[in-house]
């Protein structure tokens, strides 16, 4: 029996040996709906609804073909250059109608109430644009614009002058720097910081714009306090300090060039920039806690006859091509940090805390201004 159960194993184990062996079923294949989808990274993204939107306004604009500004900026060669670079770019004639603010004002009232609105946009000093916007002519396309959206290309915030109703852009800024006699006062002697300028030492060697020749030095002031880099015991006790006016910039930098004066503060680099490209010992400087900027603005109008065309240009004004080419033919510096400036180097002043004139301020500074605050302050 053990005999016969054993044979039966031997059988059986010979079986399984001779059997066909049966390979694992393949895996699969994936189908084309199934398969993985290849990379992406070499795809066009979709566009943003943003810059769809934008499409249009440059497709609309080259239809419209044309665009006029009232300007009290663009004269002359910066005119000239402004509108060739434009026109070249995007094929729209522009027409400048240069004049005064005060006048354009007039003129848009008369064109309001003969129902035709005939320019699309303005240049202007915050004060005069402020003006156009109070009686209802301009309008806000900040949020339009793809330019103002870049990040950290800016000197100083381009919708500061009118931050609430964003319908002032600023395309330029004047920077009230303070400039030294480099054969009186050493590098790294300079006042750091506003409250500097009250040491003894600065006794009868400083400079200012006279007040009741210009707005500029209340403008810094009032925007100063507002910021409390200052307030009004500095100024009094600034005037202790036995400092002269200049009756305009001219006289200011002749007065710092001879030597008559070490230090001269709240004047801009277009005004001495002139007296540095002739050689004179002068250089700009900035003060720490606060270097004060004033704009230059535009801003559209509403019910304008080409209001894409006016949308494109301000877009490109405050593109690094338009600020490239505005500061070159104006010799500014542009309001763009990615712009070199074409000022001279002892012109050149980089802010280390810039601060920018509002609308509000410029209301109180002339409020103040009537009533002559800074000569009954001073006692004059």
């Amino acid at each position: 029996m053990r005999k016969i159960l054993t044979l039966s194993i031997v059988f059986l184990l010979l079986l399984v040996a001779c059997a066909p062996q049966v390979s694992p079923a393949p895996a699969p294949t994936p189908s084309p709906a199934t398969r993985a989808a290849a990379p992406t990274s070499n795809l066009p993204l979709p566009a943003s609804q943003e810059d769809v939107a934008w499409a249009k306004v440059v497709e609309s604009a080259q239809k419209e073909g044309r665009l006029t500004i009232y300007s009290y900026n663009f004269v002359g060669d910066v005119g000239l250059a402004v509108s060739q670079a434009f026109r070249e770019r995007y094929g729209i004639q522009v027409e400048i109608i240069t004049g005064r603010g005060s006048a354009f004002i007039e003129r848009l009232k008369t064109e309001k109430r003969m129902g035709s609105i005939m320019a699309d946009m303005s240049d202007n000093s915050p004060t005069n644009a402020k003006n156009m916007k109070e009686q209802g002519f301009t309008i806000n396309i900040a949020g339009e614009l793809p330019a103002l959206r870049e990040k950290d290309v800016w000197v100083a915030d381009v919708l500061a002058t009118d931050p609430q109703d964003k319908h002032l852009i600023t395309f330029n800024f004047s920077t009230y720097s303070s400039y030294v006699n480099t054969n009186l006062v050493k590098p790294g002697e300079e006042p750091a910081v506003w409250k500097d300028l009250l040491d003894p030492k600065w006794k009868g060697k400083m400079a200012v714009a006279d007040p009741t020749t210009g707005a500029g030095l209340l403008n810094t002031f009032v925007t100063l306090m507002r910021e409390k880099v200052i307030d009004e015991e500095f100024i009094k006790s600034l005037y202790k300090q036995d400092i002269r006016f200049a009756l305009s910039a001219p006289d200011g930098a002749g007065i710092l060039a001879r030597g008559e004066r070490s230090f001269m503060i709240t004047v801009t680099s277009s005004e001495f920039g002139s007296f540095v490209s002739q050689g004179a010992p002068i250089k700009a400087v900035a003060l720490n806690d606060g270097t004060v900027l004033t704009a230059i603005v535009v801003t559209a109008f509403g019910g304008a006859p080409h209001p894409n065309a006016a949308k494109l240009f301000m877009n490109w004004l405050i593109s690094q091509e338009g600020q490239a080419v505005y500061s070159k033919a104006a010799s500014v510096t542009s309001a763009r940090k990615d712009v070199p400036s074409s000022l001279p180097k002892a012109s050149q002043v980089t802010p280390r805390r810039p601060i920018v004139v509002t609308s509000a301020d410029t209301d109180t500074a002339a409020k103040l201004q009537q009533q002559q605050y800074l000569n009954k302050l001073w006692g004059r």
